[in-house]
């Protein structure tokens, strides 16, 4: 049976079968020889490598120390809550079910029985984005003035950012379960689950969606999200 790829692959990218029930480690080991697995796109694929390296988990927290790391937690989407407060502007997003990502914030607690409850946007260029509302699109100061009883005073919706030099604005904000937090074998409280990764599948839309119950508002292509 043929397999279409996303068109966010490049060529010479080979499909990754069976990709929705298995974690990204599981899908890097069943590569084939000189493949690597790549995760940017809207599906999973295996690309040609010249050999020389395989990029790492441990290549995103290159300044870290291996204690750090411990206790660093894998995330969904980069955090830019403070870049956007403090700059405007925002890190580089992940590229997750064909669109950019980035996380504002989190919440729950770090117990042996909860998750970091992760607030992710999707970052679109401000000539594609469309507003729910006409107060909207501002920037983070006069987002952040909006009287208390606005719709949208309250998290990320419409919100402009820079990325690349060009204006971006963050939408349709969805929560995704950032990571699970296990008990320290060492006894000093918890530390996230090292045998966790994210999973697109985790991902949900927040009550507080502009677009949760509108019917043309943007889905991924392959899945919806819950």
């Amino acid at each position: 049976m043929s397999q279409q790829l996303s068109l966010f692959a490049s060529e010479g990218a080979l499909p990754v079968p069976g990709w929705r029930g298995k974690t990204p480690p599981e899908m890097a080991d069943a590569a084939p020889d000189r493949y690597h697995l790549n995760l940017d796109g809207e599906e999973p694929v295996y690309e040609p490598f010249d050999g020389d390296r395989e990029s790492t988990d441990e290549e995103a927290d290159e300044g870290l120390t291996a204690d750090q790391r411990r206790y660093t937690p894998r995330e969904w989407a980069p955090y830019c809550a403070d870049t956007i407060a403090l700059k405007g502007t925002i890190r580089k997003p992940a590229a997750r079910l064909g669109a950019l990502w980035v996380c504002t914030g989190s919440s729950g607690r770090a117990t042996d029985r909860g998750e970091r409850n992760a607030h992710v946007y999707r970052v679109v260029l401000l000539a594609e984005y469309v507003s729910p509302h006409p107060d909207l699109p501002l920037g983070y100061r006069e987002h952040a003035a909006l009287p208390a009883e606005h719709p949208f005073r309250w998290g990320y919706e419409g919100m402009l950012v820079a990325w690349q030099r060009k204006p971006h604005v963050l939408t349709d904000e969805h929560a995704v379960f950032s990571h699970p937090y296990i008990p320290d074998p060492d006894g000093h409280g918890y530390l996230p689950d090292p045998e966790w990764h994210p999973r697109d599948e985790d991902a949900v839309r927040t009550e507080r969606n502009a677009w949760r119950n509108d019917p043309t508002a943007w889905q991924p292509t392959r899945r919806l999200i819950g």
